[in-house]
């Protein structure tokens, strides 16, 4: 952003304990929140090889250039705008109403406090709990299925959890100057309820640009930016505390807003949190302190050469808290501490880049343009974080002090690392038509091996603008062919932060023993010579106008190859650890992306604009090894997977058992109320893939797996309309993602409780009792084909009508009215609240988890912007 190398990761500071399922991902704010869209003046995405070569192995990916407002010369102009959004949950899940439930009798026995204790305690009972298998994965271990149900009333939760949120955001500006001095300042303010009760999001900032010309020959700008955000949280994905996770996991036969003579909200089911607990309850914070600044100095010495030095730093500090009171009627897990938990974490980021080039121009002849621009870039990122967790505490105080059992090591971690960048680049252009790039660049970074960080990337790029030549011009075609460029690219780059500062090392922590400091290595082990992944990228395409350029055509091919990719392998216990770093695989990356746009009507009062986007992605790993497994990627029972000849993060799971026609294969097992047909797991050869069957045609052997799903689409497109009539305005933008999976944690959880419209089907009898608990995992292995569904969807993404006054008297210079809706409709099958999620947040190896995620609203926005 203006020459800053912005952060834009997503640090964890809260919920540090909410893992539960020890996968490692726990996503949270993505800091690009903190830049405000209305300080934006545009912005521009530079891909493929022209990408790494100016920016080195941080454009791996590609790279996003934030362009923000700066100043006009003229008389101080003054902008203002605020809007007021609402926003609510556009979809809600179909949990069951049927007032039945199986397991003990008399639900008048669910309305008092008392009552409820006892229950749970029932519960805990080896015979109540096979009869009841809602309550735990051993509650059908070699006991019959019991018939039993009663009557119950159904609630909805989600009438408790979720809310009407309403949000405003304001921003004022002022800009103008003259010749040599231009300025842009801006003050803002925004604060946002959340969809989910109890939670916000705060933000103020503050901006400033001076562009100052200091001699003819030399101009100074200077950019600062600072970002005070503060937000009400509560835990939010891959774990079983969330508000969305605490109300799927439990059965929705208990009054939820009930509380006993003191006010406390009553227990749920055992070992699960009322979801109004962690609403009401659980206190979780974060707020931040963030500067972006730069300092760029431009010399013009002679004509044709500029000396170009930028300065750029981006600071925060991010603190978060986190507080779980004492739950009266606590739960049965220690894990969800019902004697109380805090915890505090602070995160100070500190990142510096430091880029100097040259560039100079020259003719060679009448004909031939020259461009030479070579640079050093130097980067440095420091960052330190502290947390420290306590349990059993003391009543009335919320801060650390109430713990009385800090049951984990206050932990401190600091990483430093550098990246430095030399790079030249020689472009030359003929007669303005033909254009050929050639560049080099090397990249170090140390959190390679001394022996492994400094990496030569090459780059060549050609373009030939047919549509320039005379002969073009003189004949008939281009009378309806106005342009056709043709276009190639070849380069190089590498992934030089794509492991941690110190991974390369063994790390160490300490403990006590034998009442002395000891230290025990990490179950990680380091590898001193590792080295960045390399990427090879080809790229074909071309551009063409017609009819005066009213209709437009960009298609694009590209094929990357990337090498020595960044995984972790498992090891054997007899090698000192559970796994290591290594340079292990390839990933395959090819596709075709095409871009039109058309203006279909063009009158003095009416403007129809449009443009539509299509993209197709293919991936394919190879060379990880790991049999047919892979390497697998996700712990806590997930099953994304790296896996020869299969796309990055495939789901590789065990599946149902089948009939040759396709149709499940069905067992006779044995219940309470006679013989009935259960599905289940397919059995064989896991190691080959291999299915067995025994002498009466049923599954033999071990669960086999194969793959279930792909969380990578086939392809993604858009459609942007835009339509102008006088004064009035109509945006409409639909996206969508076609030919991906999604791994649906919440259906496992609500199908285990009884929530789920399968269960309901099973209280109905229109499946057999067992069906719940034969793919459940109760009574065998998990069947997890279960759980993985089609997230193709298409999506409104954004609906805007706008009417622009223009100038009022002589007040407004310009006056706009808008009305905005966001995330309007989604065309999906998907039973969730949204296919487009990921609790593993901004991970690129595990994608399509959700679990316990709070879903995107729905937004509708009226604003109000003008000018003086």
């Amino acid at each position: 952003m203006d020459g800053v190398v912005v952060d834009n990761s997503s640090q964890n500071v809260i919920n540090l304990n909410a893992d539960a399922m020890q996968t490692g991902f726990q996503a949270g704010q993505n800091r690009l929140v903190d830049i405000n869209p209305q300080d934006i003046d545009h912005i521009e995405i530079i891909n493929g090889a022209a990408a790494a070569a100016i920016y080195g192995s941080l454009a791996t990916n590609g790279v996003v250039q934030i362009f923000t407002k700066k100043g006009t010369v003229g008389k101080p102009k003054i902008n203002f705008s605020t809007s007021v959004s609402v926003s609510d949950v556009r979809k809600r899940l179909n949990f069951t109403d049927f007032p039945q439930r199986f397991g003990i009798k008399g639900s008048d026995r669910l309305s008092t406090t008392q009552d409820r204790l006892t229950i749970i305690a029932d519960l805990r009972s080896a015979a109540d709990r096979a009869a009841n298998p809602g309550t735990g994965p051993a509650a059908l271990a070699g006991r019959p299925l019991v018939e039993d149900k009663y009557a119950v009333k159904r609630f909805d939760y989600q009438d408790n959890i979720f809310q009407t949120a309403v949000g405003t955001d304001n921003h004022l500006s002022v800009s103008g100057g003259t010749e040599s001095t231009k300025y842009y300042g801006a003050l803002s303010y925004s604060r946002n309820d959340g969809i989910i009760r109890n939670t916000h999001f705060q933000k103020y900032g503050a901006k400033l640009r001076i562009d100052q010309s200091v001699t003819k020959w030399a101009k100074l700008s200077l950019g600062l930016n600072y970002i005070n955000s503060s937000s009400e949280d509560k835990p939010n994905g891959n774990n079983f505390f969330s508000p969305i996770s605490t109300m799927i996991i439990t059965d929705n036969v208990w009054d939820i807003t009930q509380r006993d003579e003191e006010g406390n909200l009553l227990p749920v089911e055992p070992v699960r949190l009322n979801p109004l607990t962690v609403i009401e309850d659980f206190k979780i914070t974060q707020h931040t302190n963030r500067f972006i600044g730069d300092m760029q100095f431009s010399l013009f010495p002679f004509e044709g050469l500029t000396l170009k030095y930028v300065f750029g730093l981006d600071v925060y500090s991010l603190r978060g808290n986190t507080f779980q009171p004492r739950v009266p009627y606590g739960p049965v897990s220690a894990a969800f501490f019902p004697d109380g938990y805090v915890a505090v974490a602070n995160s100070n980021v500190f990142k510096v880049n430091n880029d100097i080039t040259a560039t100079y121009q020259f003719d060679l002849g009448s004909k031939i343009q020259s461009t030479t621009t070579a640079g050093v870039s130097v980067w440095y990122d420091r960052s330190d974080f502290s947390s420290a967790q306590g349990r059993d505490l003391a009543p009335f105080v919320s801060t650390l002090a109430a713990a009385t059992n800090f049951f984990t090591t206050p932990t401190e971690t600091v990483l430093k690392s550098t990246i430095t960048g030399y790079f030249l680049q020689q472009s030359f252009g003929f007669d303005d038509f033909f254009f050929v790039t050639l560049a080099g660049r090397i990249d170090g970074s140390s959190r390679f091996g001394s022996g492994e960080r400094n990496q030569f990337y090459p780059k060549a790029s050609a373009s030939l603008v047919l549509s320039d030549l005379d002969f073009w011009k003189n004949s008939n075609i281009s009378n309806n062919w106005d342009a056709f460029k043709l276009r190639f690219s070849y380069g190089q780059s590498g992934n030089q932060t794509g492991i941690g500062a110190f991974t390369r090392f063994t790390s160490f922590a300490t403990q006590s023993l034998l009442g002395r400091s000891a230290i025990v290595p990490s179950s990680s082990l380091g590898n001193a010579g590792i080295k960045p992944e390399q990427q090879t990228e080809v790229e074909f395409g071309a551009d063409l106008g017609f009819l005066k350029n009213r209709l437009g055509l960009s298609v694009t091919y590209y094929h990357q190859n990337i090498t020595d990719l960044l995984l972790d392998r498992s090891l054997s216990p007899s090698s000192g650890g559970a796994s290591i770093i290594e340079n292990i695989g390839k990933i395959t990356n090819k596709g075709l992306e095409l871009m039109l746009t058309i203006s279909p009507i063009r009158t003095k009062d009416f403007k129809w604009d449009a443009s539509v986007t299509f993209n197709t992605f293919n991936n394919t790993v190879s060379n990880i090894g790991g049999g047919r497994a892979g390497i697998a990627l996700r712990g806590g029972g997930g099953t994304q997977s790296a896996i020869d000849g299969e796309p990055l993060g495939v789901f590789f799971g065990r599946q149902y058992a089948r009939n040759a026609d396709g149709s499940l294969l069905l067992k006779p097992a044995q219940t309470a109320n006679g013989t009935v047909l259960l599905p289940q797991v397919a059995r064989g050869d896991d190691i080959t893939g291999e299915l067995q069957f025994d002498a009466d045609g049923q599954p033999s052997g071990t669960p086999v797996r194969t793959i279930l799903g792909d969380p990578n689409p086939d392809w993604t497109g858009s459609l942007v309309s835009q339509f102008t009539y006088k004064r009035i305005g109509l945006r409409v933008l639909f996206d969508a993602v076609w030919g991906f999976d999604v791994w649906n944690w919440n259906s496992i959880t609500s199908n285990n409780v009884g929530t789920s419209q399968l269960s309901q089907q099973e209280l109905k009898g229109e499946v057999p009792r067992g069906w719940v608990a034969a793919i459940g995992g109760f009574v065998g292995p998990r069947i997890q084909e279960q759980h993985v569904e089609d997230g193709s969807f298409v999506k409104l993404r954004e609906l805007a009508l706008t009417y622009n006054a223009g100038k009022i008297g002589n007040i407004f210079d310009n006056l706009t009215l808008s009305f905005v809706g966001r995330n309007l409709i989604s065309f999906d099958s998907y039973s969730g609240y949204d296919p487009e999620t990921n609790s593993a947040g901004q991970s690129s190896k595990v994608r399509g988890d959700d679990f316990g995620n709070v879903p995107i609203p729905r937004t509708f926005q009226f604003g109000v912007s003008a000018s003086f």
